[in-house]
């Protein structure tokens, strides 16, 4: 009996002291990495890179990582994958055509870009 209420009182203690001195609570806080500069996304262009049906062999698929309508070349957790071309000018979305559907068979139909990726890319301009 003695013990129990010797345990008690060093609980209401320890309860007691800790809300005279800093308080030190496991609130989750949101916690920002830095991931590095986005990638320019641009829409496919056929003045830009050629006739996608003789030059798309010479596209290197690549996989991007889309978070917040922003592209990124590095893995983020959370974000979503992307399959793109990527060329010596930069990274492109593949070419809006159902041929081009049929004939490249290098893209995974669950990393196709979709329409929101088409709206956000960035028009090339012209010299």
């Amino acid at each position: 009996m003695r013990f129990s209420k010797l345990a008690v009182a060093s609980f209401s203690a320890v309860v007691l002291l800790s809300g005279c001195g800093p308080g030190y609570t496991t609130t989750r806080v949101g916690v920002t990495t830095q991931v590095g500069p986005g990638i320019d996304l641009y829409g496919y262009d056929a003045t830009t890179y050629g006739d996608w049906r003789t030059g798309y062999r010479q596209w290197t698929p690549t996989v991007v990582y889309e978070s917040n309508g922003q592209y990124y070349p590095t893995r983020i957790r959370g974000a979503r994958q992307v399959q793109v071309y990527r060329t010596q000018s930069g990274y492109m979305l593949p070419p809006r055509d159902r041929e081009w559907v049929k004939t490249d068979r290098r893209f995974k139909s669950k990393q196709m870009p979709n329409d929101a990726d088409y709206g956000r890319a960035r028009p090339r301009q012209r010299p």
